[in-house]
């Protein structure tokens, strides 16, 4: 098969579709990545043929759009950044590249919410699958949207109700403005229904995490999807600090951040402080750390989550999909400080799992609170207990494969 896949969002959203990507490179598959320059690197290393978005990325305008986003309590209010930001702002560009990109290609694979590569499949009258890493926003009577309490199915059904008619005014006509600017059809619920592909959408979660319920049939669990790690070499100073002590907390925020990175380093190293615990602070998008901190605390770079959080006694995170699954696969417990969108969803889940300590959005983010998380999830033996024995279930999930064998047999017209 001759597969384009596009990827779009920050690494918690891209990392999963190489992984997809290089395992249908291994099954002999010809496969195309339409990506931002960010990505480029990642991509040819995997050995995908690589296929530019001319879509440039600034680090200091997500920064203020992220601080933006942070400060509403509104769930719409991320959404709706997204639709303007991410799409009718730069989706022209997007939209264009992927139409020249899919020249040639069998079948499109592209994110949920990538409404300009959707609209691209649809004019070339390519067939085109999504992936989602949250179930908790799809539609169904079973489950209550978050972040409203699963009471019943007739009020469960009530609620759904009524966030589709809230997102029918206020989201849906900004995703339909980019869909009629480029001479596509508008879609009725789109921001609810209609942005998943109606032949097949991956739930690229981990069904223990989130056990699948009764979804309609377009949708498809198959486990979450780990883009293999190249063969990693820590810097001596940091298996040295590790060694040197007891296991330590570590904290990264993955891609989030925001402009005020000093405040929250600040927070963090006094919140550890007031542990008395080690510490390793991964500096991620939002360039957290300092040169100045206690010597029971290290700085660093990004180092793979698959090698290092194993050996933590507890994993501060934001909640994205990608770093609660590796999380969870460590088998330690976590503190998640969730910044906007479903990472609130992701900190609830592991909440009720008995995994993590109760979330602490980043919006109320200080030393007091974080410390009392920490201590709690390091002093309750139970919680390690939950967390290794999540860890040893989700060891069996081959969500990849999964992944694969249903685009094997997906149906696609000769061309």
């Amino acid at each position: 098969m001759k597969v384009a896949i596009v990827a779009w969002g920050t690494t918690g959203d891209v990392y999963p579709v190489l992984a997809l990507a290089e395992r249908l490179l291994k099954r002999q598959h010809q496969v195309r990545v339409c990506a931002p320059t960010i990505y480029k690197d990642k991509i040819t290393e995997i050995g995908a043929e690589y296929y530019e978005i001319g879509v440039t990325f600034d680090l200091d305008e997500f920064h203020q759009t992220l601080d933006i986003a942070i400060a509403k309590r509104d769930p719409m209010g991320p959404l709706k950044m997204i639709a303007k930001e991410g799409i009718i702002r730069r989706g022209e560009r997007w939209y264009n590249d992927c139409l020249d990109g899919f020249s040639g290609y069998d079948l499109v694979i592209c994110h949920s919410i990538d409404i300009p590569a959707q609209e691209a499949a649809i004019r070339k009258d390519l067939p085109w699958l999504t992936v989602t890493y949250c179930p908790g926003f799809i539609k169904t009577p079973d489950n209550a949207p978050y972040p409203f309490p699963n009471w019943s199915r007739t009020l469960n059904k009530f609620i759904w109700t009524l966030v589709r008619l809230r997102l029918r005014y206020a989201v849906d006509p900004l995703f339909n403005q980019f869909i009629t600017s480029v001479g596509g059809k508008p879609r009725s619920t789109v921001a609810l229904d209609e942005m998943y592909s109606p032949h097949l959408n991956f739930i690229a979660a981990s069904p223990a995490i989130c056990p699948p319920v009764n979804l309609p049939t377009n949708h498809k669990y198959t486990g979450v999807w780990h883009l293999e790690e190249q063969e990693y070499t820590p810097l001596s100073d940091l298996t040295d600090f590790i060694t040197d002590g007891s296991p330590p907390i570590v904290i990264t925020f993955g891609s989030m951040g925001g402009s005020n990175n000093t405040e929250t380093t600040s927070i963090l190293i006094d919140a550890i402080r007031i542990t008395g615990q080690r510490a390793i602070i991964q500096a991620g998008w939002g360039l957290l750390g300092a040169a100045d901190v206690d010597s029971n605390i290290f700085c660093t770079d990004y180092v793979p989550h698959r090698w290092l959080f194993p050996k933590a006694a507890c994993v501060v995170h934001h909640g994205g999909a990608g770093t609660t699954a590796s999380v969870c696969l460590a088998k330690v417990p976590s503190v998640v400080v969730p910044h906007i969108a479903d990472q609130f969803y992701w900190g609830r889940r592991l909440y009720e799992l008995g995994v993590a300590a109760k979330s602490l959005p980043r919006r109320n983010l200080n030393a007091k609170d974080l410390a009392k998380r920490i201590e709690h999830v390091i002093n309750t033996p139970s919680i390690k207990e939950k967390a290794e024995a999540l860890g040893t279930q989700m060891e069996a999930e081959e969500g990849v494969t999964t992944a694969v064998h249903l685009i094997e047999s997906f149906p696609t017209r000769p061309r």
